[in-house]
């Protein structure tokens, strides 16, 4: 290397440099030690990250899930159920030669049907009737039915709850069926527990539970509660291995369930002053922290873990082979009962699922720990990283110093993800990179030199797709956009001309070129001044969203609105431009959690979005063929958009790429419009009738519909696919397949 070549990579030493480098490092430490919880939110944001760039393992199989889901619920009725039904469910699951039952749900109270059975005997008892003729009269326990199968099954668990699903926040209210001393049986508790002098500073107590009712609680194999604690961000990550409670030491749900299909074998838990030291069950050792919490190694993928439902299970409609010999988590997985959470893995992951993945931990034996080695080797990290930064900045060139950074960076999160993959430790990344990246920004001076980068950068690249105002806002505060992309909630608006291939065809070039200039300037200004953004134009398509890169306070409103606007407008060219006179246009709008920011390569790139909800949205523009009609929206995007307009719900329609089935609506205009409500109303109730079983009624109110309104094609579709179903057993949703867009 030529002499000059090392002028410009070794500077001359600056030892005040350093020093003030030094200075911000012990600063760092400083503010580490003072807003702790704050360093450790962003290491959790940063666990997640690292925890989805691994490899999953899969599951062990062993594990199967019976979800008290949407399915059993249209075919059983509204949840809670009558135990009756628990209990052929418990009946069948033995038929299946299931091992190991667990309840994931409470069944504190006695069964309502049974509650009315003993008031009702005690009126008939009070007239003479003797007892075996009240049994003949009045029927079987629900209750006891549902305690006779798990007797008889000999390997079911349930649930019970503390009296807090948090016990970070403390509640002093004392709740209703909630008391402070354990019933007999007691819940399940630590076979072995060694206990070292001294108090334990960091254990989980609780000063009530939920037990099950007596009698269901005397026929269970043991009891473990199912509470799971979010970590400081809401999410779940961890499960708690034991709670003190009424001088025991309780098990949970999860940890009962694995030790029963191990064979009953002991639990053995250790205390030490300083919390819980260890657990152990099956000889199989759980790494947990002070508070004994033990993270969860989440399993991935599209289903880690079968899924059947109760109604099939009960009705012997799986294969006997897919339950044999396995364990049997049963839990909510229906939308509508909410218990569900946010995980590393699953924005919406039923809490059913959480025990399946920590029981499937244990089986496998594939821990994920976070021990006070790794703090130990986080702080040695952030000094030596600091240190050789401040050495770099004061000694070599910026470019220099900043790849030198790169290096420090890349290697150091190699050596923590290789360390987590390898043994399952998690050491943290977020304060040692933190204190080499600010060490450099700030001897450096580079920050001043990015931002400005930056903003040329973002100018030159939005200043196609923002309304200036909301550009200049962009600019003037950039904590508003997060480059590389971010999570955001979004309204995701697709248009397009109808039959614009087969116009095309017929049309000279500069005639469409002109056409297609008049309609994409008027459509774009409105989306632009109703502070959207246009993603793409895509010949005669429009791919436009709402709620970034700045919030707005109804994003789907702002959708909706934008639309009829763009609806009026062509009709307003309709009726001045004869270029417009036949020419139609569908948009279809879905609202949802995506990811928007930069996307591309270092040197171009564009502001866009991905997401299930942008599919979405393009289906339902597609959509608007079939059904004939301008407007379509999800459901959910009605509903945040709110009151004010004139709609109908269409039903349920499974497009293609996705699996579930969807509520779509279409959206004819706002209230006081010169669109006739009354019509749209009575749409509404037919489809009402539907649900309710009353499809006859629905008929006779379509058909006069139609007779009002003859071109209007779902009140069509609607009356052929009720006259193809079958009269005895009409359909409870209308619903709609579609295999192309």
């Amino acid at each position: 290397m030529a002499r000059g070549q090392s002028a410009n990579i070794i500077l001359k030493f600056s030892w005040r440099t350093f020093v003030v480098g030094v200075v911000l490092i012990a600063v760092m430490f400083a503010l580490d030690f003072r807003f702790f919880h704050a360093f450790e939110r962003m290491d959790l944001i940063a666990y997640d990250l690292r925890i989805n760039a691994i490899t999953p393992r899969p599951s062990s199989g062993v594990v199967v899930i019976v979800a008290i889901d949407d399915r059993s619920i249209a075919q059983i009725g509204q949840w809670p159920w009558p135990r009756a039904v628990e209990a052929r469910l418990v009946d069948a699951l033995r038929d299946y030669k299931v091992k190991v039952i667990g309840f994931d749900a409470i069944f504190s109270e006695p069964d309502d049907n049974d509650v009315s059975r003993v008031t009702i005997g005690k009126r008939l008892g009070a007239l003479g009737i003797k007892q075996n003729t009240l049994a003949e009269i009045l029927g079987p326990s629900n209750d006891g039915a549902f305690a006779a199968a798990m007797k008889t099954q000999g390997e079911t668990i349930l649930g019970y709850a503390f009296e807090s699903h948090n016990f970070r926040t403390r509640r002093t209210a004392k709740s209703a069926g909630f008391v402070s001393k354990i019933q007999k049986p007691g819940p399940g508790v630590y076979s072995i527990v060694r206990q070292a002098p001294g108090k334990p500073h960091a254990l989980t107590e609780a000063q009530e539970y939920q037990p099950p009712f007596a009698i269901l609680n005397d026929a269970a194999h043991s009891i473990g509660y199912f509470d799971v604690d979010a970590d400081a961000d809401g999410e779940f990550r961890t499960q708690m291995t034991v709670v003190k409670f009424d001088g025991k030491y309780c098990v949970p749900l999860f940890l009962a369930v694995a030790d029963a299909y191990a064979g009953d074998a002991p639990m053995i838990l250790g205390i030490n002053p300083l919390g819980v030291s260890g657990v152990s069950v099956a000889g199989v050792r759980i790494p947990v922290d002070d508070s004994g919490r033990m993270l969860v190694n989440f399993r991935r993928g599209a289903s880690p873990f079968p899924y059947y439902s109760i109604s099939d299970v009960i009705n012997h409609l799986v294969a006997p082979q897919k339950l044999a010999g396995k364990i049997v988590l049963i839990g909510a997985t229906a939308h509508g009962l909410g218990d569900r959470g946010v995980t590393p893995v699953n924005p919406d992951m039923p809490r059913v699922e959480i025990h399946a993945n920590a029981i499937d931990n244990i089986i496998q034996g594939d821990f994920i720990r976070r021990p006070f080695e790794a703090q130990e080797i986080a702080f040695v990290a952030a000094l030596l990283l600091g240190l050789v930064m401040a050495v770099g900045v004061a000694g070599l060139s910026a470019l220099a110093s900043a790849a030198l950074g790169v290096i420090l960076a890349v290697g150091y999160y190699s050596y923590t993800q290789n360390r987590l993959i390898n043994d399952g430790m998690v050491i943290s990344v977020v304060f040692p990179l933190m204190t080499a990246l600010l060490t450099y920004m700030f001897l450096a001076g580079y920050r001043y030199i990015a931002e400005g980068g930056e903003r040329r950068r973002d100018r030159a690249a939005m200043g196609h797709y923002l309304h200036p105002d909301v550009l200049s806002q962009v600019l003037d505060s950039p904590e508003g956009l997060k480059l590389g992309g971010e999570r955001r909630r979004l309204a995701i608006l697709f248009a397009d001309i109808v039959s614009f291939t087969s116009r095309a065809e017929k049309t000279e070039p500069e005639a469409l070129v002109a056409l297609l200039s008049t309609y994409m300037t008027a459509m774009t200004d409105l989306i632009l001044k109703s502070r959207g953004v246009v993603d793409k134009l895509m010949g005669d398509g429009i791919m436009a969203f709402w709620g970034a890169p700045n919030e707005i306070d109804n994003p789907s409103r702002a959708a909706i609105d934008c639309a009829l606007q763009m609806l009026s407008k062509l009709y307003e060219l309709q009726k001045n431009d004869p270029r417009f006179a036949d020419l139609d246009i569908g948009i279809g709008i879905s609202t949802g959690d995506v990811i928007v920011g930069n996307f591309g390569g270092e040197n171009r790139f564009d502001y866009s979005v991905i997401g299930d909800s942008v599919n979405f949205a393009s289906r339902l523009e597609g959509l608007t063929r079939h059904f004939k009609v301008h407007l379509l929206v999800s459901l959910q995007t009605f509903t945040e958009a709110g009151p004010g307009y004139i709609a109908r719900e269409l039903g349920l329609v499974k497009v293609k790429g996705k699996e579930i089935l969807v509520p779509i609506v279409d959206v004819a205009g706002r209230e006081n419009d010169s669109v006739d409500p009354a019509f749209y109303r009575r749409f509404d109730s037919a489809l009402r009738m539907i649900r309710t079983g009353a499809a006859p009624t629905a008929v006779d109110e379509l058909r006069k519909l139609g007779e009002e309104r003859p071109t209007d094609t779902p009140v069509r579709i609607y009356l052929d696919k009720l006259a193809l179903a079958d009269p005895n057993h009409p359909p409870a949703e209308m619903v709609f397949e579609f295999e192309t867009k």
